[in-house]
């Protein structure tokens, strides 16, 4: 969940229901007190990288329609500018400064991103090499407990379980997702 108070500036930067759903989200897995959130102990949702920020737009307008897990609708045209790719990871290891997350070389095609992911609880870094993933290419940058994150990677999670989403079948790095 979202920090004390975090609701409300994500209402009043008129975002809506979906965006609050989706800034939990976007901070699951994240300590907002610093063990393994933002860097000196910045709450979710403000400053460099906050969720807030990271979901501007989702629900703009109003509170949508409300769904399951808080996301609200949002336009054709908002899904259409999230560049959703798929890529290779080349490299996993542990985070320096967070028990939680992971950084990930990832091969997107045309270049290499550097992620942050807060999957080291459900994942052994050497297996995810040469896997595939589906990545948020066009997200901000955001420094995660120092380290910049360059893209997020997308999961879904069942209660205590986290899993990554991939393709059935290889396709080539950079592959759009539709």
């Amino acid at each position: 969940p979202l920090p004390a108070g975090a609701h409300r500036g994500l209402r009043r930067r008129r975002l809506g229901a979906g965006a609050v759903g989706a800034a939990e989200a976007a901070g699951a897995g994240c300590d907002p007190r610093g063990r393994d959130g933002p860097p000196d102990g910045q709450a979710l949702g403000r400053g460099p990288g906050g969720a807030a920020r990271a979901v501007r737009g989702a629900g703009a307008g109003g509170d949508g329609d409300a769904r399951e897990g808080g996301a609200g609708m949002i336009t054709i045209d908002q899904f259409r500018a999230i560049d959703l790719r798929v890529g290779t990871v080349r490299a996993a290891e542990p985070h320096p400064n967070a028990d939680r997350l992971l950084l990930l070389r990832v091969d997107l095609g045309t270049e290499e991103r550097q992620l942050v992911a807060g999957i080291r609880a459900h994942y052994d870094p050497a297996a995810l090499v040469g896997s595939q993933v589906v990545v948020v290419a066009n997200l901000e940058p955001a420094k995660l407990r120092g380290v910049e994150s360059q893209g997020m990677v997308l999961a879904a999670s069942d209660g205590d379980r986290v899993v990554l989403l991939r393709p059935d079948d290889p396709v080539t790095p950079g592959a759009v997702v539709r």
